[in-house]
C-alpha cells in the first residue's frame, strides 16, 4: 500500500535536483523552492546528531504530507528556468565511470539523497578576466544545504576576486554512507579536475581552498585523514578506469572549516597533508566538544591554525547574516564579519 509519506518522499527526491540549480532560476523562486525542500526533508526525517544516521519521523501526519506536496508542486510551477540548468554543471566523472567505496552504485540508489539521475558536479562562479585567481571549493552542510551555505558563499568569494565552485557531491543516508569514502572521492576529483583545467578556469593551482560548512567539512577531513590526497581511485575501486585528471595533485593549499559538525575525534590526523586551517565556531554549538580537541591537535602538531570562537552563537549561521536562521534566533552583529576575517587570513597565508 502506497502511503502519503511514500508519495511525499518520491516527490521530494524527484525535485531534489532543483536545490543544486541556483544559477538557472530567479532568486525569489529558487529560494521558495529551496526552503520548501528543506522543510519537507526535516518533516520526513530527523538526523541523529550523535551518529549522523537519518531516521524517519513518526509524528508526520497524512494531512501534513499532503500539505507539503501541494507546496512543492506549487513552487515547481513557478520555477521556470532562465536558461538550461545543465549549462551550469561541470560533471566530475566521465559518465558512468565513477569509483565507489564500500557501496556499489546499485546499492547506493536505495540510500541516496538524490534522484537516480544525479551525477556529482561543480557549479562555477568564475572571474573570467583572463587572470589566475585563488579558488575555493565549497561544500555546504547537512544534505548539501547550499541555499545558505553554498551559493551565497560562492558569490561572496567571487565578489572579492576569488573563483569559487560549489561541489554537489554524492550524499546518502545511514552509517554505511559515513564509512564510505564516496564523498571524499568526489572532493578529491574536484581538486584534480580544477587543477587539470586551471588555465581554462583562471585558477592559481597553488591557491586552492576547501571551504566546508557543518557536515560539509567531512569531505575535507575524510579526504586528508582516511582516503588520502594521493590515493588513486582505481586502487579504491578496481573497476574504475583512470584518466589523465587522476594524475593531478589533490593537495589542498588552505582549509576553512565553518562550524564543523563531525563525529567523536579519533586522533588520527594526517598532519603532513593538512594545509593551513581556519575555523569559525560558536560556543553554543552542539558540535563544539568534538571539534575543539581536533583543532587543538592540529595546532599542537605543526599545522598552521586560526580559530575564532563567538560567544552566544549556535550552529548553522551561514555567512552570519541570519538570512535563513530559525525564527527567534538571537542576532549577533559581529558574526557578519567572519567572512572578512577569512579573507584577511587567506591573504596572509597566500602572501
Amino acid at each position: 500500500m502506497i502511503t502519503a509519506f511514500d508519495e511525499l518522499n518520491k516527490l521530494y527526491f524527484s525535485m531534489r535536483h532543483y536545490g543544486d540549480e541556483y544559477k538557472a532560476y530567479a532568486p525569489e523562486n529558487y529560494n521558495r523552492m529551496g526552503k520548501l525542500l528543506v522543510k519537507a526533508f526535516y518533516s520526513m526525517y530527523r538526523v541523529n546528531l550523535e551518529t549522523g544516521n537519518v531516521i524517519i519521523r513518526e509524528d508526520l501526519t497524512e494531512e501534513k504530507c499532503k500539505s507539503l506536496m501541494e507546496g512543492l508542486m506549487e513552487a515547481e510551477k513557478r520555477l521556470v528556468p532562465e536558461h538550461d540548468p545543465e549549462a551550469d554543471k561541470i560533471y566530475l566523472w566521465n559518465k558512468d565511470n565513477i569509483p565507489w567505496h564500500l557501496i556499489k552504485s546499485k546499492d547506493w540508489e536505495k540510500i541516496s539523497h538524490d534522484g537516480p539521475e544525479f551525477r556529482p558536479h561543480l557549479i562555477p562562479f568564475l572571474q573570467n578576466d583572463g587572470k589566475k585567481h585563488p579558488t575555493a571549493i565549497i561544500t555546504g552542510g547537512s544534505f548539501r544545504s547550499h541555499m545558505h551555505e553554498g551559493f551565497p558563499v560562492a558569490e561572496f568569494y567571487q565578489a572579492h576576486g576569488y573563483n569559487a565552485f560549489v561541489l554537489n557531491n554524492r550524499h546518502g543516508m545511514g552509517a554505511g554512507v559515513r564509512r564510505s569514502m564516496n564523498r571524499a572521492l568526489d572532493l578529491q576529483r574536484a581538486v584534480r579536475l580544477i587543477r587539470a583545467k586551471a588555465d581554462e578556469y583562471g585558477v592559481d593551482s597553488e591557491k586552492i581552498i576547501s571551504n566546508g560548512f557543518s557536515m560539509g567539512n567531512r569531505q575535507t577531513i575524510n579526504l586528508i585523514n582516511d582516503l588520502g590526497v594521493n590515493a588513486r581511485p582505481e586502487v579504491v575501486d578496481p573497476d574504475y578506469l583512470p584518466d589523465e585528471v587522476d594524475f593531478q595533485s589533490a593537495r589542498l593549499n588552505a582549509y576553512a572549516g565553518i562550524y564543523p559538525a563531525t563525529f567523536p575525534y579519533d586522533n588520527h590526523n594526517n598532519y603532513t597533508d593538512f594545509p593551513p586551517s581556519f575555523f569559525i565556531m560558536g560556543n553554543k554549538d552542539w558540535s563544539l566538544w568534538r571539534m575543539m580537541p581536533f583543532v587543538a591537535d592540529l595546532a599542537q602538531n605543526g599545522v598552521r591554525v586560526e580559530l575564532h570562537l563567538y560567544d552566544g552563537v549556535d550552529h548553522g549561521f551561514g555567512l552570519g547574516d541570519y538570512k535563513f536562521a530559525p525564527e527567534g534566533a538571537e542576532v549577533i552583529p559581529s558574526l557578519t564579519q567572519w567572512p572578512n576575517l577569512l579573507l584577511l587570513w587567506l591573504e596572509r597565508i597566500f602572501g
